[in-house]
């Protein structure tokens, strides 16, 4: 059955009205690359189904691509790929990470710090970092005391 008369983006239920404009894929033959992108992007059954056939007969709406590839007369820039309300990655299938909980920089500022040289070493590069973000960040009268606790553990 061809379907070249609505979006082939899984879910997809905005293509049905009579003036919803409709892009065809890129030219395998010409563009694989871009072809693939537009491909794995939308994902779905259209992944076990030969690249002619995709390009002969299915279609992208516009609600799928930015405004900044949308050009005169309705047409889409050579460079457009659908990036918006995509289904996206099945989370079910992947195991969640625990949360973690993120320690003020002061706690981190009184962790005790361990004997090796390497550790000492990558601390002082941890609070460089942190010393160069928290100057813009933070205010004038904690400075004094941000300072004392950097030379203290230093």
């Amino acid at each position: 059955m061809s379907s070249d008369k609505h979006c082939c983006v899984p879910g997809c239920k905005d293509s049905r009205g009579m003036h919803v404009v409709l892009y065809g894929f890129p030219n395998p033959e010409k563009d694989k690359s871009r072809f693939n992108t537009w491909l794995y992007s939308i994902g779905g059954d259209i992944l076990g189904l030969e690249n002619a056939y995709i390009f002969k007969y299915r279609r992208v709406c516009h609600i799928h691509f930015e405004d900044k590839y949308i050009c005169r007369n309705d047409r889409i820039s050579n460079i457009a790929v659908p990036t918006l309300h995509l289904p996206g990655f099945n989370l079910v299938s992947q195991p969640k990470l625990p949360c973690v909980r993120r320690k003020p920089l002061q706690e981190l500022v009184n962790q005790p710090i361990p004997s090796t040289s390497t550790a000492r070493e990558s601390l002082q590069q941890l609070m460089y970092t942190s010393t160069s973000i928290v100057e813009n960040t933070i205010q004038k009268e904690n400075i004094g005391k941000y300072y004392l606790a950097l030379n203290t553990i230093l």
